[in-house]
């Protein structure tokens, strides 16, 4: 397979490596588990093999897939990706709006449905892309073909990070049911009202997306097919309908735009002709291979899909005696202790809640024989009268659509006898159209190999235990292949973020006020940018600077440049990329990367600029980097504390908003003005120092985003957990500001260690993932 764009040594996940001292065995966890853990893989590595069989699989069966996309040999590759895109557009059709019906209440029922069953995969919208931004990729034109991509599906183009796709679906869902949770709980994965099915699509997608050096070219194809069978649509044509089919009013923000999907379809075009042109004419038919591979795997992920929840959505007429039971089993669990010793006929309400013991026939009988429930006149029936209402012991206890299941229950109950009681089933009647008992789903079970996460951390510290610092930083810039780095990766980051939380009152950068405060913040921010600006001293005043210690000392930044924007990699992850902080992160990291554009990377510009000093450096992915000569290993210390920050996007996300905003701020003003006069003497390009001394200004660039962003999170921390516990999140956010200066030694970290026991203080910043 063609895989020397990004992947040019041919490297394979260690996993699939011969030395297995710590074998993998096979594993079987639930379709519910692997999506936990995908979406949550910087937690579970473990998994990652697994998921790499599971994509593995996908690929090598979709040729053999119900109907797959058969193009016809072409000498020219522009040929047979038209072809494949004519092909694609035929079978759209079969996809749009499954939910309409002749019948509104039917309409109504599937629609709801389908925006149900379709959330997992919804929420982590794009997911397929999210790894293509990452330092080792990002750089290259395949890499920036990824990212305009993912900017482009995520909407992150958008200047208002709460206008986007998946915070409408959040807000039409939440507006008929129950509040949701986020994707990243393990209470979503396990909401009992997915179907097992609804797992298979996402789970595909999140697993492609770990390995996307392995499978560049089958991304791009998984991309194309989405686009034009117009998946993209799929999600905003159910925001649409729902708000119709339940007189919602319609959302603030569209999210149907047609051109907007036009432009997700050129993109992906110019996507595939840009990887395919990458090839030479030896590598051209397997690079088409890898893309139609793609194509097919995702028609078929989303043709299973869409047929297995096509075949289980509600088409007979409702049966109002099972969603009622389906819903109070839901209830039960929340609803019991509230009614202390109340009885509906002849047993506690508690007793029949209780989920250890609850039976659903006998609940729904002493329920309709109750004076809560008029049969067949819910417009009578307390229950759904002021009980629910203002006032009433049950108010909002019930969503819009659970009042409805309610309603259509007791409008279902035949007429009581003369004694008042409801009527005794008939024989006939069947177990069919009289269930007794909640709708129990069976797990779906995907197999493949992996390790228990103690096995997964033995073989991290066999492997890795004692690696230098260079070789930390290649693990990490090529963590795809080397997963087994990230225990390694979090002690390091650790310990370097506990040395600068020991120092924050004291040294350079203290924090300016022990407790949080907003305007503290601020001040801090616009006097350190006024203290750079007046510091520029003009080039007759300064010091001359020698060309060769000029040169040498933009060699020994190559480490950090090469790498910009890598503290923020992890922000592109499902569980964040769709979170206000989350978005504004996102922003200034695509800036960073040149959105999409390889030529505006600013790696890429700094490669430029030490090419014009005579320095050639080495892929910085490769050992040849990590271990080039011309570099000194102080220069590592802190790219590698950056690498390392991100694989823990949330677990760190205190530090990372510090560590952001420090290097956003850090060289505006004097220090790039400074430098532009040193590289005009030189005779050298400016464009990188020109470039950051604008993109990162206080006013309106990455540095008030960054300032924003930290400012943002200690307002939702402060909303979710109270103030008490705000200072050590501001403690926290300085000590990633401070991260990048030179830090304390061991012995003074320990003494440090040692006074904060002798307090009674954990010195711990946050339980570690991979505790040793």
């Amino acid at each position: 397979m063609p895989h020397s764009l990004l992947n040019p040594k041919g490297l394979t996940p260690s996993f699939n490596n011969a030395d297995q001292s710590t074998p993998l065995r096979e594993l079987s966890l639930s379709s519910r588990e692997v999506y936990y853990y995908l979406i949550n893989v910087e937690e579970h590595p473990e998994a990652l093999p697994l998921a790499y069989d599971l994509v593995t699989r996908r690929l090598d069966d979709a040729s053999t897939a119900d109907a797959p996309l058969v193009v016809p040999a072409a000498t020219d590759v522009a040929r047979r990706l038209d072809s494949a895109i004519a092909e694609l557009e035929k079978r759209r059709a079969s996809f749009l709006h499954p939910w309409h019906h002749a019948s509104e209440d039917q309409t109504r029922r599937q629609a709801l449905y389908y925006l149900l069953q379709f959330m997992p995969t919804a929420f982590a919208d794009g997911c397929w892309l999210q790894c293509g931004l990452r330092v080792s990729t990002a750089h290259t034109p395949v890499g920036a073909s990824l990212t305009a991509l993912y900017e482009h599906q995520v909407r992150a183009f958008i200047a208002d990070p709460g206008r986007h796709y998946v915070a409408g679906y959040r807000a039409t869902y939440s507006r008929l049911g129950t509040p949701l949770e986020e994707i990243s709980s393990r209470s979503f994965a396990h909401r009992q009202d997915f179907q097992e099915s609804t797992f298979s699509l996402p789970i595909f997608l999140l697993a492609l997306s770990q390995f996307t050096r392995s499978f560049p070219g089958e991304i791009l194809g998984v991309n194309l097919a989405w686009q034009f069978l117009d998946l993209s649509a799929f999600g905003p044509n159910l925001i649409k309908d729902v708000c119709e089919a339940y007189a919602l009013p319609p959302l603030g923000e569209a999210t149907d735009d047609l051109a907007y999907f036009d432009r997700g379809r050129t993109l992906a075009h110019a996507a595939v002709t840009t990887y395919l042109s990458q090839h030479d004419e030896s590598e051209g038919d397997a690079a088409w291979t890898a893309v139609l591979r793609g194509i097919n795997a995702g028609i078929s992920a989303w043709t299973e899909w869409f047929t297995r929840i096509r075949a289980a959505a509600p088409t007979a007429a409702p049966d109002p005696r099972q969603e009622m039971l389906d819903m109070l089993w839901r209830k039960a669990p929340h609803a019991i202790g509230y009614h202390t010793d109340k009885k509906l006929v002849t047993s506690r309400i508690d007793d029949h809640l209780d989920p250890a013991t609850f039976d659903g026939d006998a609940l729904l009988t002493e329920l309709a024989n109750s004076r809560y429930v008029k049969a067949g006149r819910s417009d009578r029936s307390a229950l759904v009268g002021h009980l629910v209402k203002f006032g009433g012991p049950m108010l909002a206890v019930f969503s819009p659509v659970e009042l409805e299941i309610i309603q259509r229950w007791i409008d279902s109950l035949p007429p009581r006898g003369a004694d008042g009681s409801a009527p005794t089933p008939s024989a006939s009647t069947s177990a069919v159209t009289r269930p007794t008992t909640p709708t129990v789903r069976e797990p779906e079970m995907i197999t493949g190999r992996g390790w228990s996460k103690k096995e997964f951390q033995q073989r991290s510290q066999r492997l890795h235990g004692n690696c230098t610092t260079r070789e930390l930083f290649h693990y990490l810039t090529n963590v795809e292949f080397y997963p087994e780095i990230l225990p390694v990766a979090e002690k390091y980051a650790r310990d370097r973020l506990e040395r600068s939380l020991a120092m924050l009152w004291k040294g350079e950068r203290p924090i300016p006020a022990d407790h949080y405060d907003p305007a503290a913040l601020e001040r801090w921010v616009y006097a350190k940018h006024r203290q750079q600006v007046d510091a520029y001293r003009a080039p007759g005043v300064r010091p001359d600077v020698d060309r060769q210690a000029f040169i040498e000392a933009s060699v020994q930044l190559a480490p950090i440049v090469l790498i910009d924007g890598g503290w923020l990699q992890g922000v592109a992850s499902p569980a964040l990329i769709h979170t206000v902080v989350g978005r504004m992160m996102f922003h200034v990291m695509v800036e960073e990367i040149g959105e999409g554009n390889a030529e505006e990377h600013h790696a890429n510009i700094y490669r430029n600029l030490l090419a014009s000093m005579g320095e050639e450096a080495p892929p910085v992915d490769s050992s040849e980097f990590a271990h080039w000569s011309r570099l000194r290993d102080s220069s590592f210390e802190v790219p590698t504390l950056w690498l390392a920050i991100s694989c823990f996007p949330r677990h760190f996300l205190p530090e990372i908003l510090g560590l952001n905003l420090a290097v956003e701020i850090a060289g505006i003003g004097g220090p790039y003005m400074e430098a532009r006069d040193t590289l005009k003497r030189f005779g050298y390009p400016t464009l990188f120092v020109d470039v950051h001394n604008a993109a990162d200004n206080v006013a309106a660039g990455h540095s008030a985003w960054a300032m924003n962003a930290i400012k943002r999170h200690l307002d939702e921390v402060a909303e979710r957990d109270g103030p008490h516990g705000l200072d050590h999140t501001w403690h926290r956010v300085w000590s990633g500001l401070r991260a990048t200066l030179p830090q304390i030694g061991r012995m003074r970290l320990m003494a440090h260690r040692v006074a904060k026991r002798l307090f009674g203080d954990d010195p711990s910043l946050v339980p570690l993932i991979f505790p040793s």
